[in-house]
């Protein structure tokens, strides 16, 4: 028998900003209670840290360079998956495959493209754009209404939006932070997709056939509109703000600081990001409420034990750290690594911790490994199953990071280790991180000459791990290894 498989993936949310990662404030019991039934990695990554290339890689097993959206394709981001080149359902021809909500792979292509069931939400897909009175960020699907539909066929008002806080910058007046939402929480988007899950599974279970679904959220990815309770669930005073929120841009490159002027957070007074936290944390507990929904439905459905659950998100959030919010061409952790928890039926590793180095993109090759598939040599990334079922630990010494830029051009690679983080920034001073002594990412080596050998063994590293994939930057970085 086929396990059934499910994967979660959260919109760009702040690890350390989620009860189930030991955060002593935000309410996550049900990611918790998933946590607890199987393992929760310290060290997963997102190879990207923004959306599309992030996403395109769990859909496409590549990294970014290798898939070559490198950017969001609304922000000038070339390449689409290919038809005929393997990809996360490719080979699950006996699987009924389900893609329900955010899809943001590629530049044009669609879900239904590759032979997925469910919604088409093409680009960026926000639903409540051009849907909720007074929103004004408008970043909405252009092809499919569903989100329409089902507030109609669920006889839901239309939520309005009040209260929105836009940031400090005059110029940017485009994307509501944070606001409260009209209306209850069964007519928001992260109960649209569980309902549309569930009829997802039940289509599947009708035909007799094992599912994979990717879920997807939309949240809590600002703009952090929520309804009641949990717009006033957390309390501003509850929120203690970053260390390097009070040191933010000492050694850095100096776009990293633009790029918070830009959200008109540089200068947004500390109760104004209070109250973006604490808006970003009841979206946080929305969501995880919604998932208690669809697991409770999963285990009435006699569904859950046998299951195969991956709960993740494309990529983090600085969300105060550095004075920055969201993500951007920066490569801080708070950025780069991201929750995963992984529900695997047949291993017997039960409410523990993994410290492995993991890849968002190893969910690919994992989901094949499930289901019984051969993995594609296609796919850089790496079954997870030895981990969970053998409890073997694989061979990485670190992580590489790569980005194109985000609102602007700005090449970057990153290779992040358990001890130093270091950061090319192509046209840019460099960083390096002492990552066990210096968490907040504050005090940039890069520079200082007591560092000269960890920085000359840190760059062959990332230098070699680029050659290894074949990073088109890697000559760039070869030429002038020697000379930064």
């Amino acid at each position: 028998m086929n396990n059934n498989i499910v994967y979660i993936l959260l919109d760009q949310v702040r690890l350390d900003m989620l009860g189930t990662y030991g955060h002593k404030i935000v309410k996550t019991p049900n990611m918790d209670a998933i946590a607890a039934d199987g393992v929760r990695f310290n060290n997963a990554f997102t190879p990207a840290s923004v959306c599309g290339p992030a996403r395109t890689s769990l859909f496409t097993g590549q990294m970014p360079s290798n898939h070559e959206l490198m950017r969001n394709s609304e922000k000038g981001g070339e390449g689409d998956p290919k038809l005929d080149n393997p990809n996360i359902i490719s080979g699950m021809g006996d699987y009924a495959n389900y893609l329900i909500g955010k899809w943001h792979v590629g530049k044009t292509v669609l879900p239904r493209d590759f032979g997925f069931r469910g919604h088409n939400f093409d680009g960026y897909g926000y639903p409540g754009s051009r849907v909720y009175k007074n929103m004004v960020f408008d970043q909405g699907p252009k092809q499919e209404p569903r989100y329409v539909e089902w507030l109609k066929e669920n006889n839901f008002e239309i939520p309005e939006v009040t209260n929105s806080y836009f940031g400090e910058n005059p110029h940017l007046r485009v994307q509501e932070l944070c606001g409260r939402l009209s209306g209850t929480r069964e007519a928001t988007l992260p109960f649209f997709v569980v309902d549309e899950a569930k009829k997802a599974v039940l289509e599947a279970k009708k035909e007799n056939k094992p599912f994979f679904i990717w879920m997807n959220f939309w949240g809590p990815h600002t703009p952090c509109v929520i309804p009641e309770p949990y717009y006033s669930m957390y309390k501003p005073e509850d929120v203690n703000l970053d260390e390097s929120f009070y040191n933010p841009m000492n050694g850095k490159p100096l776009h990293y600081k633009d790029i918070a002027k830009m959200w008109g957070v540089w200068e947004a007074p500390e109760e104004k990001w209070k109250e973006i936290i604490c808006k970003f944390w009841g979206y946080i507990t929305l969501i995880d409420d919604a998932i208690g929904e669809f697991v409770k439905f999963l285990k009435e459905e006699g569904l859950y034990e046998q299951l195969f659950m991956a709960i993740t998100a494309d990529h983090g959030d600085a969300m105060g750290a550095h004075r920055l919010i969201e993500k951007g061409e920066f490569m801080f952790d708070t950025t780069y690594r991201i929750p995963m928890i992984v529900k695997d039926p047949c291993s017997d590793r039960k409410g523990e911790e993994d410290n492995n180095f993991v890849y968002l993109h190893d969910l690919t090759s994992t989901c094949y490994d499930v289901a019984g598939k051969e993995i594609p040599s296609f796919f850089d990334g790496e079954s997870m199953l030895p981990i969970l079922r053998e409890h073997k630990n694989n061979d990485r010494k670190g992580i590489l990071g790569q980005l194109a830029g985000h609102f602007v051009f700005f090449e970057q690679r990153m290779w992040r280790r358990d001890d130093y983080k270091i950061v090319f920034n192509a046209t840019d001073v460099g960083e390096l991180y002492d990552i066990k002594n210096d968490k907040g990412e504050i005090n940039n080596l890069f520079y200082n000459p007591e560092y000269a050998d960890i920085k000359k063994e840190m760059l062959e590293e990332l230098y070699d791990e680029m050659v290894k994939i074949k990073d088109p930057l890697a000559n760039w970085l070869y030429r002038i290894i020697n000379e930064i």
